[in-house]
């Protein structure tokens, strides 16, 4: 090949200067036509540098490369010197949707359905800027972070578009830095992260595998500083970690978890190793951890968020006072009556509390969550009188000698009945107690000649219980005590085939278990469930490539509770994060890529 471009070159020397420099401007207008004009300033300087041009003629060249840059339809696009590479991409999703439900409470209402016809648009810019700093914006449809679908609007009213994305980041061979919003960095299923969530905060991505220290790259081989792997390995090791700003309080202004702003701390070690081109193991464990702040104005799907005080159910209040006297004869040896008086209160106190949304009919509950009973009594005695002999009323009997009797008599009774409502104490600190274990992981394979994925994910809160008693308050307003499967939440799935060109098509399913105690219901997937927690079931998805940039999918989504005694607190009050006894999904995309 050196040997034909220097046949060329001197060959080109030979050609009369005009006829050359025609040859020479053609060559690189046609490479400015495609790319900026100063790419082709450097292949011109390389020229007079090697004697094929001269620097009049280069200049010449220069300027017809610029006028024709301005007349063509790139040309018009004028990118700032700082701007390497422009990336422009998107998609389009049109959907129709239908779900239903059914209460965990029942609200008179047997099944709650609706149908939507929705669409989501998403428009991508990507900024190289030189060889290792880039930056990107992303604009959707729908405000709220866990959905950018917007439903077809009435009397076609226009539909607003917001900033999904805005990152700047730095890259070398091993390692990534990003700040702003960004995309979800993590391997992850949908159990504990919605994948239409873009996290804002700060990332941190270290590709431990491509390290001088893990021989990953020997350094500069020489040759313009390219480095140039050691040898290759099977294993790849990752390292992820994220601090996101999921709110922002106002620190002067209030006190305790209201003046912090919540914080999202998550770390992942993924660790992948290769057997071949077509097989491979991945293993992900993480921790996710949330500072303890207040969340206000999430507009997810089911958010916990403004977690104020609530009515939650009512308190039947009984109390009954009782006036009586207590009387205690007593003879002495000779059998000479003493009369003993002693005047007593009695009152008891019967409270019965019948906790979220119940429905009576008459005087009984027919539906909702526990009915609660307590009694107390209390005593209070007067003055004592005391009546000797003939005094008491009473005979001297020498058969009763050194006897005594005691009685009670009812003087009066009286009975009093107030209902009050229960209040929920409103919760300051909704991201407080979330400690979260994470597994993800699959194994790749081909089945047939047909790329397969057996697919998992775990994750336990370590504070679960003290989430469950505190920040949901169950434990002094729920239907029973904490379970440990209310911390645990987990994830098993198949995946068939791909699509990413005309003719390929998906297949997957998988079965999981949420908790209520958990993850956190302002994270987790939108869909599955209506995004309620204590939810468990399947999701079911078949899609096909109509061509190498439409692909048709349909998905459903069977779930019910997970346990079915599960209610009151913030379970199932107004605003609950678990309010489905079941809940159903089918939604029917076109995907356009563009």
């Amino acid at each position: 090949m050196t040997q034909n471009i220097s046949q060329r070159s001197a060959g080109l020397r030979h050609l009369p200067t005009g006829f050359g420099l025609a040859i020479v401007a053609t060559a690189l207008v046609a490479t400015a036509s495609l790319s900026r004009a100063q790419d082709s300033g450097a292949l011109i300087d390389k020229l007079v540098q090697k004697g094929i041009l001269s620097s009049k003629d280069a200049d010449e060249v220069r300027t017809e490369i610029q006028q024709d840059a301005a007349q063509s339809q790139i040309g018009k696009i004028a990118l700032s010197n700082s701007v390497t590479q422009l990336r422009l991409y998107g998609d389009l999703r049109l959907r129709w949707q239908y779900n239903d439900s059914q209460q965990q409470i029942p609200d008179g209402n047997n099944v709650s359905q609706q149908s939507r016809w929705r669409y989501r648009l998403r428009l991508n810019a990507d900024w190289q800027l030189g060889n290792d700093w880039f930056a990107g914006v992303q604009l959707q449809t729908g405000q709220a972070a866990d959905s950018g679908n917007q439903t077809y609007s009435n009397g076609f009213n226009n539909d607003s578009i917001f900033i999904s994305r805005a990152f700047l980041g730095y890259q070398n061979d091993w390692l990534k830095i990003i700040a702003g919003k960004q995309a979800n960095p993590f391997y992850t299923t949908d159990l504990v992260w919605d994948p239409d969530i873009n996290p804002a905060g700060l990332t941190e991505t270290i590709a431990l595998h491509k390290m001088p220290l893990f021989g990953g790259s020997a350094g500069p081989d020489g040759k313009d500083g390219i480095s140039v792997p050691t040898h290759v390995s099977p294993w790849e090791a990752t390292l992820v970690a994220g601090q996101f700003i999921f709110g922002d309080n106002n620190e002067f202004s209030n006190t305790g978890d209201l003046s912090s702003d919540p914080w999202i701390f998550d770390e992942q070690l993924i660790v992948k190793y290769n057997f071949n081109k077509d097989t491979s193991v991945t293993f992900a464990p993480g921790f996710l951890v949330e500072s303890a702040g207040h969340v206000s104005g999430a507009l997810d799907s089911l958010p916990f968020t403004d977690a104020g005080a609530i009515s939650s159910g009512t308190t039947a209040v009984q109390t009954t006072v009782q006036n009586a006297n207590q009387v205690q004869i007593s003879y002495d040896a000779k059998g000479v009556p003493t009369k003993t008086i002693t005047p007593l209160t009695t009152t008891t106190t019967t409270q019965t509390t019948i906790t979220p949304n119940n429905r009576t009919v008459g005087s009984a509950t027919v539906s909702g969550p526990r009915t609660i009973t307590s009694t107390a009594a209390s005593g209070r005695n007067g003055g004592v009188i005391t009546l000797t002999g003939k005094a008491s009323g009473l005979a001297t009997d020498p058969s009763k000698a050194n006897q005594t009797t005691t009685s009670v008599q009812t003087t009066q009774k009286q009975t009093v009945s107030t209902t009050n409502n229960v209040t929920l104490p409103g919760i300051t600190g909704e991201t407080r107690a979330l400690h979260i274990l994470t597994a993800p992981g699959d194994i790749s394979f081909k089945l047939g000649g047909i790329k397969t994925k057996l697919y998992w994910d775990v994750a336990y809160n370590l504070s679960g219980r003290d989430r469950f008693d505190n920040v949901y308050e169950l434990k002094d307003f729920g239907s029973r005590p904490y379970k440990t499967r209310d911390g645990l939440s987990w994830l098993v799935g198949l995946q068939l085939g791909e699509t990413k060109k005309k003719g390929d098509w998906q297949a997957y399913i998988n079965y999981r278990e949420v908790g209520i105690a958990s993850i956190d219901p302002n994270l987790n997937d939108s869909d599955f469930g209506l995004s309620a927690l204590n939810t468990r079931g399947f999701k079911i998805g078949l899609a096909y490539a109509l061509t190498d940039f439409v692909v048709l999918n349909a998905t459903g989504y069977i779930t019910w509770n997970l346990d079915d005694n599960l209610y009151g607190g913030r379970a199932t009050s107004a605003g609950g994060i678990a309010p489905y006894n079941a809940a159903n999904e089918v939604q029917l995309d076109v995907n356009i890529k563009f």
